[in-house]
């Protein structure tokens, strides 16, 4: 029993979270919403401070909005591999969340200590963990929702625009002339050889899409004459796929670990991760990464 709440926890941190899409609403709400609480409720005793009331606590807005860019900017910069976004998943944000907070509240410790001439102590430091603790979770969860909710109705907006094309293509007959028949030097054609003896000689209009599986890549096909798919497991890379079919516009990668024929997608459907592409005969769906919706985007505008 624990065992398996151990896994499905695994799985869930792993799951996909979308990137932030506006950065810098990201550093500026939280920040302003941390000023608000402080300047309107004035907890922990503000409303008895002395002094310039008002500059100190849009000083400790700025403290925050300052920790708020380090995470949000500086560190993607400094750390491209950790933060590329199609790898990024709810236990990095997680982390990432635990890191500001850490941030937070090493910088409201100095500048608390710098305003009111304390020491800096390990009294002032539990201090302003309590502060974070108390209101920390409201910036925090709100704009982690907002941010869900925003790519979610990004994605969804982009999806509806991309399923009328669709239809209009498929009331035209277009989808049918899924990747003409080459002429030229454009063969009609591809074999595909492994690092072992194993090779397959694939008509390109077939293919549906090409998934990598570690040292492995499964091809999801339709064969010559009949309409349901079949897959074929071979040792080679999604690198090696995707430069074998370069030459035909219709096929793209589509997520770090896809391949598609965009001519066999008949349905697209958004979440707060991004695409999901639903194939000619196919029952499974195709993600497309944030990285690659432009790509996807354009492709369908054009047709």
């Amino acid at each position: 029993m624990m065992k398996a709440l151990l896994n499905r926890l695994a799985m869930l941190l792993r799951s996909p979270y979308p990137e932030l899409q506006q950065r810098w609403k990201t550093v500026v709400f939280p920040a302003l919403l941390v000023f608000f609480i402080l300047y309107f409720l004035q907890p922990f005793g503000i409303s008895r401070m002395e002094g310039p009331k008002l500059l100190i606590l849009l000083g400790y807005m700025l403290v925050s909005a300052a920790m708020l860019s380090v995470v949000v900017y500086v560190l993607p910069v400094i750390f491209p591999g950790w933060y590329c976004e199609e790898r990024w998943t709810l236990g990095k944000e997680l982390l990432s969340t635990l890191l500001l907070c850490v941030l937070v509240i090493l910088g409201n410790w100095i500048y608390t200590a710098q305003v009111f001439a304390i020491p800096l102590n390990l009294h002032l430091l539990c201090i302003c963990l309590l502060w974070m603790v108390v209101i920390g979770p409201f910036p925090f969860v709100l704009f982690m929702l907002w941010n869900r909710n925003l790519q979610l109705r990004h994605n969804l907006r982009e999806a509806i625009e991309m399923n009328v094309r669709l239809t209009s293509k498929l009331r035209d007959g277009v989808q049918e002339q899924a990747l003409p028949q080459p002429t030229g030097e454009i063969p009609a054609t591809v074999v595909l050889d492994g690092e072992t003896k194993e090779k397959l000689t694939l008509v390109v209009r077939n293919l549906l899409y090409a998934e990598s599986e570690g040292n492995y890549v499964c091809l999801h096909y339709l064969p010559a004459g009949t309409g349901t798919p079949v897959t074929k497991l071979l040792r080679l890379t999604l690198k090696q796929v995707e430069e074998s079919l370069a030459v035909y516009p219709d096929i793209i990668r589509c997520h770090r670990a896809f391949v598609v024929n965009l001519q066999k997608v008949v349905k697209v459907t958004g979440n707060a991760q991004g695409y999901r592409l639903h194939l000619e005969g196919c029952g499974g769906e195709v993600p497309v990464s944030r990285a690659y919706a432009k790509v996807v985007k354009g492709y369908f505008e054009t047709q």
